[in-house]
């Protein structure tokens, strides 16, 4: 145990000074090459701090004012940026968390100096009592089954948070308020781009301010969308349905103003136009494969028949297990 908290605090303290040096380049040079570095130590410290929990929890020896005040600077190390994002790219306040980091360090070098040790590592006249008590082990429990339920829940909705982030380039953020979509827009002589990011089933509120917020004239909306110019979807569903079970809005809801186009090189519509041109960029039906359409068709058949949206997955994978073969797997993914 004495090893294994040791080593602990010796990555704890390297990494904070692995961060205050990567923080203190990227401010004064712009760029740092210890970054990879200093993943590789954080993760490692991350990924030791749940053992290290769990040991204070069952061994009485270990001294909780050292090693909690660390635990709690690592949880909120993982989740600061997430309830804050403004704090994200901030290097003033990843360089301070990197000194609040180094000083934490000051705790167990008290304590070892205290137990007549030396340095940061705890001297072995700690680990010299009975390592088991049972009303401590029960008092850190009964406090465990409350917070570490929502330390979990929260650290699942940040990695949640963060792979969307990653995988939709920033389009999509989740944050403690809920879903939040994002926009850029992009310039160049006397064009503008305004590329918004759209989901299905959504709150009301957010398609009204969409709606609200495109301009009339000389504007061309790209919107997404699959069509069925040939009837090929025979069992027809949308999200309506869907939002409708999560109390939620769905984006067929959403009316935009304007006049429909086959093409970009139309007329744009005159200043006094009503709304902006409406650009169909999306693909029809037709362009999907026979398997898929089948697949579609059945999705759509279960949706409109079933009452909740769990009766609609289970009829939909009692039919996957006797009809999807790997082939139809394989085209329809």
């Amino acid at each position: 145990m004495r090893f294994f908290i040791n080593m602990f605090l010796i990555l704890f303290a390297a990494d904070g000074l692995i961060s205050v040096v990567d923080e203190l380049l990227t401010l004064m040079a712009g760029a740092s090459n210890l970054s990879g570095l200093r993943e590789m130590f954080a993760n490692t410290v991350v990924f030791m701090s749940l053992p290290v929990y769990l040991a204070l929890v069952l061994d009485v020896r270990l001294p909780k004012r050292v090693l909690l005040p660390l635990l709690t600077f690592i949880v909120w190390s993982l989740l600061g940026t997430w309830i804050f994002p403004s704090l994200a790219d901030n290097h003033v306040y990843g360089l301070i968390c990197s000194f609040v980091q180094v000083l934490l360090c000051l705790l167990p070098i008290e304590f070892a100096r205290k137990s007549g040790g030396e340095g940061l590592l705890l001297p072995l006249s700690v680990f010299g009592s009975r390592f088991f008590n049972l009303k401590h082990t029960l008092k850190y429990a009964a406090v465990s089954i409350v917070v570490v339920p929502v330390v979990f829940v929260l650290l699942t909705i940040a990695s949640a948070s963060a792979y969307a982030d990653k995988a939709t380039s920033g389009f999509i953020r989740i944050t403690p308020g809920g879903l939040y979509m994002s926009e850029r827009i992009y310039k160049k002589d006397q064009k503008t781009i305004r590329l918004t990011s759209m989901i299905h089933v959504g709150d009301k509120k957010f398609y009204d301010d969409l709606t609200g917020s495109i301009s009339s004239g000389k504007t061309i909306i790209l919107a997404e969308g699959v069509t069925d110019d040939k009837q090929l979807l025979k069992n027809k569903f949308g999200y309506s349905k869907m939002a409708g079970f999560l109390g939620l809005s769905s984006q067929e809801k959403m009316r935009l103003k304007g006049r429909l186009i086959k093409s970009a090189d139309e007329e744009a519509a005159p200043k006094e136009s009503a709304g902006a041109d409406i650009l169909r960029a999306d693909i029809d039906l037709s362009d999907f494969g026979k398997e898929t359409i089948l697949f579609l068709n059945t999705v759509g058949k279960y949706i409109n028949e079933s009452t909740s949206l769990a009766a609609t997955f289970i009829a939909l994978n009692k039919w996957a297990e006797t009809e999807l073969t790997p082939e139809m797997n394989k085209i329809i993914m």
